[in-house]
């Protein structure tokens, strides 16, 4: 996989702003992310591409609709350039995702996931599940919660594979709409059942996607 994981920085933080504003509502109440960087009560993590300029070199040697095309990233990094601007020039990495972990009493509280639009799909938000519940591991935690829509069934998916409980409902949690939210809350991650349960998920991720570098 072209891709990999790791905390935020500074320079990151113009493009995790655009993929949280397209990910969210208009009325999305925006992360203080330069504020909260360097906060030791919270943690964020980003996803990037790596090894553009063979990303986009594959891209343009392959015809579309070839079914020989057998670059997942090829396929959907087609104009990479356009989608990151000046990150593959120079400019920082080209981030893919992000997501905003706040440690609070024994839990990690997944504030905000998000994906770019157009790299949906191809694990990347499975990553930085993964790379939360490693953060939550890292800090001696013993739960990992968050708060999701109650349309967003995909997200629901997700998070249910991984041992996500529903505890409760938020309601009118969302300002756009008013729409309700569901609370998804892990089991005790150190016992041995949880920890077989994301070690086997974590190793079959891998052997889908490849190994991926990881510095949380």
């Amino acid at each position: 996989m072209e891709v990999a994981l790791r905390r935020m920085r500074s320079e990151d933080i113009s493009q995790v702003i655009e993929i949280e504003h397209e990910a969210f509502s208009p009325g999305w109440v925006g992360t203080q992310f330069r504020r909260e960087l360097n906060s030791r009560h919270c943690r964020f993590l980003v996803a990037y591409l790596t090894n553009v300029e063979q990303i986009e070199t594959e891209a343009e040697l392959t015809a579309p609709g070839d079914q020989a095309d057998s670059s997942m990233w090829a396929r959907m990094v087609r104009g990479v350039r356009s989608v990151f601007g000046s990150a593959g020039d120079g400019g920082g990495d080209p981030i893919a995702g992000y997501v905003g972990i706040w440690f609070q009493g024994d839990q990690a509280h997944i504030t905000e996931i998000a994906v770019r639009e157009s790299l949906r799909g191809q694990g990347i938000g499975e990553l930085l599940l993964i790379g939360t519940v490693r953060a939550a591991y890292q800090q001696g935690l013993e739960e990992v919660t968050l708060e999701a829509r109650v349309s967003n069934f995909i997200a629901q998916r997700l998070y249910d594979k991984y041992g996500f409980n529903e505890v409760g409902i938020r309601k009118n949690y969302y300002a756009d709409n008013r729409e309700d939210a569901v609370i998804m809350t892990t089991d005790r991650i150190h016992t041995n059942a949880y920890r077989e349960k994301f070690t086997g998920l974590q190793d079959r991720f891998f052997e889908r996607y490849g190994d991926v570098e990881m510095e949380i």
